[in-house]
């Protein structure tokens, strides 16, 4: 695009040389390699869990809430979630002692 001066406002200076694949290309054709092989899998349950906060909500919810809590463990998979008023709130999470 710039070769024939389709770009308005973008001067360049000197040649231009493009070897035939853009670096975008490139990294998007990269395999993928194995992970690290010392991963130790979790044995229990609540052994390891994710949390991820998400929010503010630009809309309120029906109960007052712009913010929600979820809650994943590694071992079981098991997902929960918590509708909190604001970022620093605490969250009343029933069933985490009783995952499946």
């Amino acid at each position: 695009m710039i070769r024939n001066k389709l770009v308005d406002g973008m001067n360049t200076y000197g040649e231009m040389v493009l070897g035939g694949i853009c670096e975008d290309c490139i990294f998007g054709k990269h395999t993928s390699h194995p992970y690290n092989s010392t991963m130790v899998k979790e044995r229990d349950l609540l052994e390891h869990i994710h949390i991820d906060l998400w929010g503010p909500a630009q809309v309120q919810s029906a109960r007052g809430t712009h913010y929600f809590m979820t809650i994943t463990d590694s071992f079981s998979s098991y997902q929960t979630a918590a509708f909190l008023a604001s970022k620093s709130a605490e969250a009343n999470i029933k069933g985490l002692q009783g995952i499946p």
